[in-house]
């Protein structure tokens, strides 16, 4: 993400509350409401108007790295706009432009259409380029990829980022760390911390669990925790409920406010 271009820095009024800090620094949970927009055309690609602030926490590789670098120093109420660069969302890669079945596709699929598809490292996102009788042309690469861009943000709040654990069961390689966008195969075990019941279990199922890395595909502590880990390792991270699922819960297996303890494993990074 980035800035506006064009907008001037102003600081708002603002005061922190008594959990706050007074500028963003490494280790800090940072919430910012942006807009961002494109370099060359000047159109906007995202805002945090209709989903709220973006969270994440300073300096734990959460987020790209222009902007964890550009927050930092920011205090609460000041606004600043921050270049992404061309490669913020990945370059460009054609041969993540591929062709289909048109039966494959939904029926009515029209062209610029958004679609998720399952593929052989889990869902992926396409966007249909060109449709012919028999086939669908789809660009797998992110809709922003290549795109120069610049992120205006705005600091909501800062607070100390909640404490997550990580105790290595097993040691990995050591130098192949996941980064975001990556796609993961894991195997797990989720307990409460309260009383080590279990709720979920990959492992029981004998089907590792797939999912894409610092996306908000899974939990916030599992953005973090996982991207601590090397390729093969296994590790349990202890994970305090505002990293987990907060005061929702979910269903009725995990209860509101609860922390959560994963045996996690690592298996392959794709």
């Amino acid at each position: 993400l980035s800035s506006l271009r064009g907008l001037r820095l102003q600081r708002f009024a603002a005061v922190v509350g008594s959990e706050g800090a007074g500028a963003v620094a490494d280790g800090m949970r940072v919430a910012i409401t942006f807009v961002l927009k494109r370099d060359d055309t000047g159109a906007v690609m995202d805002t945090s108007e209709a989903q709220g602030p973006l969270e994440f926490t300073c300096g734990q590789q959460e987020i790209f790295p222009a902007l964890d670098d550009g927050v930092r120093g920011m205090t609460v109420g000041e606004q600043r706009t921050i270049s992404l660069g061309e490669n913020a969302f990945g370059p460009v890669d054609l041969q993540r432009v591929m062709e289909f079945p048109l039966e494959k596709l939904p029926e009515g699929v029209t062209e610029g259409v958004q679609l998720q598809m399952q593929g052989p490292q889990g869902p992926m996102l396409g966007t249909v380029k060109k449709l012919t009788d028999t086939t669908a042309t789809l660009d797998l690469n992110h809709p922003f990829a290549g795109l120069p861009c610049t992120m205006s943000v705005t600091i909501h709040t800062i607070t100390p980022a909640p404490s997550l654990e990580v105790e290595v069961v097993s040691q990995g390689d050591g130098k192949t760390f996941p980064k975001p966008g990556d796609k993961l195969t894991m195997h797990y075990i989720g307990t409460l911390a309260e009383d080590g019941s279990q709720f979920d279990s990959s492992r029981d199922r004998g089907d590792p669990f797939q999912f894409t890395i610092g996306v908000g595909q899974v939990i916030k502590g599992w953005d973090v925790g996982v991207m601590k880990m090397s390729l093969g390792e296994r590790s349990i991270l202890k994970i305090p409920s505002k990293l987990g699922y907060g005061s929702r819960g979910a269903g009725g297996a995990i209860p509101p406010n609860a922390d959560l303890v994963f045996d996690v494993e690592l298996l392959k990074i794709n």
